[in-house]
């Protein structure tokens, strides 16, 4: 892999935000504070083409997001009440978040994929949604005293119904309606149902939203309304990606690189191998839970470190992986793990 984001890269190891930078002819890239996340921003992209200005992704929504965000249409040139159009890779708050405030200045449109689903924050009662996933976190084995660290809160739920939702949906192959017509949507499900990367080959870059980062392995979840077997779809994706490996990839955290075929190969072995970790751990536990399992992985930060928002997506990706075995045609290795273990409690 060529790191092409000296700057971004640099940042990155010093824990700074990296400078706005022009990435391609009508295309800069902007970092968006993430507070209180290890990833600590969000890399938004503006594209401008004739009179259309278009954002991607433009970042959580904090005072300080929109300071960032304000400061990098200004280096290209516009301001908020330019922007005609605004995309999200998928619905996350750190891709999504800001499209609400940033369409009440411009009244651009704001698209998301086709399959997209909003299907953490599609709920009716917020208090039955947290009943429901405590009783899901106490069938994956949570201790009793963890529960409520793993499980989703009334602020956190009041928050993902604000997300704005979207004006138009794209597909496979279609390209964004701004002048010119030379972003095109590449269908990637796998960090969510309906998550979309872009295409321009007229500036040879690729929007990878967050399906490939360079330098760590993106988040894929088993959640309730969810994709039915996420890791099954992201490998999927992974599979479909074969581009020129002149292509730059611009993704939404850390820097930019080129070699997206053999990063995306990287992340398919990687996934591989952490299913065959998985599926020695069941193998070797009696009574093999998704907490049981979970506590004898490798983490990066050590899983006595997680808690919160990582300890949960520790748990759901884990829970994706036992999925994945059994939707594998391997009922004999995971017959010690209930459906019900790993699903959790129905709705």
């Amino acid at each position: 892999m060529e790191i092409t984001g000296v700057r971004q890269h640099e940042a990155w190891r010093n824990k700074v935000m990296p400078p706005v930078e022009r990435v391609a002819e009508g295309m800069w890239s902007v970092p968006v504070v993430f507070p209180g996340n290890p990833m600590r921003y969000t890399l938004a992209y503006i594209v401008m083409e004739d009179n259309d200005c278009l954002v991607v992704d433009p970042g959580f929504d904090s005072p300080q997001g929109r300071i960032d965000l304000l400061a990098g249409l200004q280096v290209a040139g516009v301001t908020a009440n330019d922007v005609t159009g605004i995309l999200a890779t998928h619905f996350h708050t750190d891709h999504l978040g800001m499209a609400r405030w940033l369409r009440r200045w411009s009244g651009a449109w704001i698209a998301l994929g086709r399959a997209e689903k909003r299907y953490i924050s599609a709920f009716n009662d917020a208090r039955e949604e947290i009943s429901a996933d405590r009783s899901r976190m106490q069938t994956w084995g949570v201790p009793e005293d963890r529960v409520n660290e793993a499980a989703l809160d009334l602020d956190g739920l009041k928050h993902l119904k604000q997300l704005a939702d979207a004006d138009l949906r794209v597909s496979d192959g279609e390209p964004i309606p701004i002048s010119g017509g030379t972003l095109v949507v590449v269908e990637t499900p796998g960090h969510t149902p309906g998550h979309i990367c872009l295409r321009d080959e007229s500036r040879k870059v690729f929007l990878s939203g967050d399906h490939v980062l360079p330098r760590i392995t993106p988040n894929v979840s088993l959640e309730m309304r969810g994709d039915p077997d996420p890791l099954r779809s992201c490998l999927e994706s992974l599979d479909r990606i074969q581009e020129d490996e002149d292509i730059e990839v611009l993704p939404a955290h850390e820097y930019r690189f080129r070699g997206l075929t053999a990063r995306a190969r990287e992340l398919k072995s990687l996934a591989l191998a952490r299913s065959d970790e998985v599926l020695a751990l069941i193998q070797g536990q009696q009574y093999p839970t998704v907490w049981s399992i979970a506590s004898h992985l490798h983490w990066s930060r050590g899983f006595q470190s997680l808690g919160g928002l990582q300890l949960r997506l520790a748990l759901s990706e884990t829970a994706a992986h036992l999925q994945y075995l059994r939707t594998s045609g391997l009922e004999h290795d995971v017959e010690g793990l209930s459906e019900r273990c790993v699903i959790g409690a129905p709705l």
